[in-house]
């Protein structure tokens, strides 16, 4: 039985945020993958957005981790669940890059704290 949690959160990154999103990418695609983690990560410039799903152990040691990340802030979880099957399990960490037309279902998804819309948006990107 797996479990998953989705949130959107605030950048807080610096002056260099190409390179400060590759390292987010590259020690998340790492531990994702040996904590059994899948997911997307979407990033609109303003916002962060990501889909985690897998074992309860690993997704709460990702969850405390993204929590202490001075990277973003204001985290807010938009739902978590337990499922018996993963929705992205052919990725570590789907990310395709700064997409600012996504902020507007950001917003949306937190003003209504409602994850569908967004997870609808990372279906359709994962399917890609």
């Amino acid at each position: 039985m797996f479990s998953t949690w989705v949130y959107v959160s605030t950048s807080r990154l610096g002056t260099n945020p190409d390179a400060e999103l590759a390292a987010i990418r590259s020690t998340a695609e790492s531990r994702n993958e040996g904590l059994g983690l899948t997911g997307v990560l979407i990033f609109s410039g303003r916002r962060f957005a990501q889909f985690l799903e897998g074992p309860d152990e690993g997704r709460s040691l990702m969850k405390a981790s993204i929590g202490s990340d001075s990277r973003h802030t204001d985290i807010q979880t938009l739902t978590t669940r337990r499922i018996r099957q993963r929705r992205y399990g052919r990725w570590a960490l789907a990310y395709s890059g700064w997409a600012s037309a996504i902020d507007r279902v950001l917003s949306d998804a937190v003003a209504a704290q409602d994850a569908n819309e967004l997870l609808r948006y990372m279906d359709e990107f994962a399917a890609r």
